[in-house]
């Protein structure tokens, strides 16, 4: 009985003795339960989520991670670009045919490809891509009319 005794008493005193190490007291010593209400603002239907127009920084970012793979991230305007082995930036080139073509690559390194963007009801979306040709190299594929007008 007194081997039980002494269990009891290092039960009852342990509760108390572990909130004694934070300065705290027991209630305080309890982990705290999140409550949630039924007042809390709704998210938006899944409609209104997907109503929402895609902006020119997030279809490129589509591309890069489609085109790039997932080790590659689009890193924004070249101009503001840091030197990033897996960042891609753009550089807005020229307007034409009811769209903006885009340089991009790795920042402050050449031109991996040329993008044609255009916006319609879900906002912006690649259109069209070109990759020229290295200097001198082969023409993989023709050059596409938008890309003919373009000054480097």
């Amino acid at each position: 009985m007194r081997r039980t005794s002494r269990i009891v008493v290092a039960l009852l005193v342990s509760g108390p003795l572990g909130a004694c190490g934070s300065g705290s007291s027991p209630e305080e010593a309890r982990p705290s339960v999140l409550v949630t209400t039924s007042a809390a603002a709704p998210s938006p239907p899944a409609a209104a989520r997907s109503a929402a127009r895609v902006s020119v920084a997030e279809a490129l970012s589509r591309y890069v991670t489609a085109t790039y793979g997932g080790d590659h991230r689009y890193v924004g305007d070249c101009a503001g670009a840091r030197p990033d082995p897996r960042g891609v930036c753009s550089l807005e080139k020229a307007t034409v045919d009811a769209g903006t073509v885009y340089a991009v690559g790795a920042p402050y390194s050449e031109v991996d490809a040329f993008l044609l963007l255009r916006a319609d009801a879900a906002g912006w979306r690649v259109v069209d891509d070109h990759v020229p040709p290295e200097m001198g190299g082969p023409t993989n594929e023709p050059e596409p009319d938008w890309f003919k007008g373009l000054d480097d």
